[in-house]
């Protein structure tokens, strides 16, 4: 059994270049010889990975344009990235792979999400409740309900079940391949319907959930994906990098379990006193 870690970047922000090689050094700091872990990245940047024990897939300015629907929905990357690197990984059945976003990091072992990943158990980050549920939600039923949309040969609709899961994590087998696909014929109706930009999740977990369980992930990762958390996150990982990216791989290993991403109290103070004084 193959288990693949992939990461999915693309743009000129260094931020996310950034963040996938800290996320994957803190990653790698758990993994054991004797149940390897393969990392694929699937870049507009192949040469920016060059240095890492990595699995290099690039993406093409075609492939963005046509991935993200000439530019009006760059979202859709993230499912057509992760049908692709699944295409062209040859893998076999029992195989599973865990995509991440790039604001990720590991301060205990990831490696228990793979056994969460099961041929009729996919893994998303968190539930984030039923759309039904939830005021921040109610775009979804303005322009959703009692509107059937026809996929293939299926009917969808939207349901008191439908639920929107984080997608920050990800982890599938190759049975669930097609419901990438269906997902992304939903996600493209979806285009042109709801205004919101959240639909790439929620196209995904809708397909997934027509053939399968899904589960948590949360407990297993940190991030840092609010604006402010980001903003003081990225700082200190361009100074990691930029001091010990000469190193051997296993001493960067190393020095990112010891980087301090959590802000301490006095920065969140600061952090909010020059947000009032924009």
């Amino acid at each position: 059994m193959r288990k693949i870690l992939l990461y999915i970047i693309y743009g000129e922000d260094k931020g996310y270049y950034d963040g996938a090689k800290f996320s994957l050094l803190t990653f790698m700091n758990w993994v054991l010889n004797e149940d390897p872990v393969e990392i694929v990245i699937l870049t507009e940047k192949p040469d920016e990975f060059k240095s890492y024990p990595v699995t290099v897939l690039p993406i093409s300015p075609q492939q963005r344009n046509e991935w993200s629907l000439d530019g009006k929905y760059h979202f859709r990357i993230k499912n057509r990235g992760m049908a692709y690197v699944m295409d062209q990984l040859e893998l076999e059945e029992q195989d599973k792979i865990l995509f991440l976003d790039t604001d990720t990091y590991f301060h205990k072992s990831p490696l228990p999400l793979f056994d969460l990943i099961q041929p009729n158990q996919a893994l998303f980050y968190l539930n984030e409740g039923l759309i039904y549920n939830r005021n921040r939600f109610q775009v979804y039923i303005d322009h959703l309900e009692g509107k059937p949309i026809q996929i293939d040969n299926d009917i969808y609709e939207l349901s008191k079940d439908s639920a929107m899961w984080g997608s920050l994590m990800v982890g599938i087998m190759p049975n669930m391949r097609p419901s990438l696909d269906w997902a992304d014929k939903l996600m493209q109706e979806f285009v042109s319907i709801v205004p919101a930009h959240t639909i790439e999740p929620f196209s995904l977990a809708e397909s997934l959930l027509k053939k399968y369980r899904m589960t948590e992930g949360k407990k297993y990762v940190s991030l840092y994906s609010t604006s402010r958390k980001k903003e003081h996150a990225v700082k200190i990982i361009s100074e990691f990098l930029n001091k010990y990216r000469e190193l051997p791989i296993d001493k960067q290993i190393s020095l990112a379990q010891k980087v301090v991403i959590k802000r301490s109290a006095l920065k969140v103070i600061k952090q909010r006193i020059l947000h009032l004084l924009r």
